[in-house]
């Protein structure tokens, strides 16, 4: 395993960090990625074929938080930019969720250094439709509340268990008290996480879909009340070279199971 490290690139010092040999992979987390922990990307396949980097987004972790608003633009500028430092001319993209929304920006801001595309658990935004308006879950003070909530939009399914099996529900609602609790500890998250929700909440990547040529690959979860499978329908049906694959999970069905790690690699190593 190789720790994370500090990358200066041209806009901002991100925390990043690089597993495996072979061609790279630019992996985008969600909008609570932070290398400190967690972080399923490198404990799959895909670091024994690729180079995988990941690093923290602007505002979580390690990563800097610089001053002002910031804009999905400035996500996808953050991406290119530590491909630079990183001497990576083209590259394979997966994001998830968050990272899948910046993907999209990033493909449109920099075509040329895109080969391929993953999108996992995003949304198009505007007239494609957004996704859940995570922002709000910060206005719910009960924070028993707050993670059942949470995971009530994050998997459908969840409402059905709370009745079904009580016990099981409130061990998992505990669980998710305990990681929104660790995440907010985590370096300047509580400061810097409503920021990152403000740019999320007006991300709208709809007109720029039909002008990435890249193949892409779009994962949609079944269960997803986040990014229901409509987003990840409209988002395939907009791009000239998407093939879309629904996925028997909610909205963290990247890394839940190994069918979307399998699919890309079928698609993409063969």
């Amino acid at each position: 395993m190789t720790a994370p490290y500090r990358l200066e690139t041209a806009g901002l010092t991100v925390n990043l960090r690089q597993e495996g040999a072979g061609p790279p992979l630019l992996f985008l987390g969600g909008s609570n990625f932070d290398l400190s922990i967690n972080a399923p990307v490198f404990d799959s396949q895909l670091p024994r074929h690729f180079s995988v980097a990941a690093a923290d987004p602007r505002g979580l972790g390690g990563t800097d938080a610089p001053n002002g608003n910031w804009s999905m633009k400035d996500y996808a500028q953050d991406a290119l930019n530590m491909l630079d430092a990183l001497g990576w001319n083209q590259v394979d993209v997966l994001g998830e969720s968050f990272g899948a929304m910046v993907a999209m920006h990033l493909a449109a801001l920099a075509p040329e250094r895109v080969q391929r595309l993953a999108l996992a658990a995003g949304s198009p935004g505007g007239e494609g439709g957004s996704s859940y308006p995570v922002q709000n879950l910060l206005d719910i003070d009960d924070l028993h509340l707050r993670a059942r909530s949470t995971l009530e939009i994050l998997d459908t399914r969840f409402q059905a268990l709370q009745t079904a099996s009580p016990d099981e529900a409130e061990r998992l609602i505990r669980k998710r008290m305990a990681v929104e609790k660790r995440f907010r500890e985590s370096h300047r998250n509580a400061q810097g996480y409503p920021r990152l929700l403000a740019a999320r909440a007006d991300h709208d990547a709809w007109d720029l879909l039909p002008l990435i040529s890249a193949p892409t690959l779009v994962f949609c979860g079944q269960h997803d009340g986040q990014a229901p499978p409509r987003r990840g329908e409209n988002i395939a049906s907009a791009m000239p070279d998407a093939t879309l694959h629904m996925i028997d999970g909610g909205h963290a069905h990247c890394f839940a199971t190994s069918e979307p790690v399998d699919i890309i690699l079928d698609h993409w190593v063969g």
